[in-house]
């Protein structure tokens, strides 16, 4: 019975330890993946900032682990990027601009979205599918997520947004918009039109960029 009773606690133990081991390579793989894309992002900036005439650095580069951009776009990982503007803008690149994005498809290249005709562009190629309402809610506000990171105060937080999904006979319009907050000013709005075959329909997507940076030294 002893015997019995020691073989099972050493199973057990076992399988413990296994099961741990398989979560924490798990979290390492993604860790991993998570550290490739960055060390892409920040070579490809190095690469692109050579051409600078100026020496410049960007202000912030973070990953967006927004969750409905994530269950939205889960083949790549977007990076929110932003260059400081006070007290004087720098003259960037070609492939940059004061607030944008940069995408990490599948740890394999780096795609810049540096201004609302190339997140149009993205969008119209990515968003396919979309049949239902809550499909469309998702698809609007992660769309807007990626929106308020090219806005004119794309450095500042914003605040929970407002978003609405109708059918309009065989098409979904969704809608979705978050005010910037202080001392910031506006806000993003991204309006979304699909067909009935799930895609986004041609001139389908309105982007209004309403925002405004707060005072320089109000942050």
């Amino acid at each position: 019975m002893c015997w019995a009773v020691t073989r099972l606690a050493s199973v057990t133990l076992a399988l413990t330890i296994a099961s741990v081991t398989s979560a924490s390579d798990g979290f390492s793989g993604r860790a991993v993946s998570q550290d490739k894309d960055w060390q892409m992002v920040d070579a490809w900036l190095n690469n692109v900032l050579e051409s600078a005439t100026v020496k410049v650095k960007p202000q912030k580069v973070a990953p967006i682990d927004d969750e409905q951009v994530l269950k939205v776009f889960p083949s790549g990982r977007f990076y929110d990027i932003s260059f400081a503007t006070w007290p004087v803008a720098p003259r960037l690149p070609k492939a940059l601009s004061y607030e944008m994005l940069a995408r990490v498809t599948d740890g394999e290249s780096v795609e810049p979205i540096r201004d609302a005709a190339s997140l149009m562009a993205f969008l119209t190629k990515e968003l396919a599918d979309i049949r239902n309402e809550g499909a469309a809610a998702a698809a609007a506000l992660a769309s807007l997520r990626l929106a308020q990171a090219i806005a004119t105060a794309g450095s500042y937080a914003f605040d929970k947004p407002e978003v609405s999904a109708v059918r309009e006979g065989s098409d979904l319009i969704a809608t979705a918009r978050a005010a910037v907050q202080e001392p910031a000013r506006g806000d993003v709005e991204i309006r979304l039109e699909f067909g009935s075959d799930g895609r986004i329909k041609p001139d389908g997507i309105k982007i209004d960029d309403r925002s405004r940076r707060g005072p320089p030294g109000g942050r």
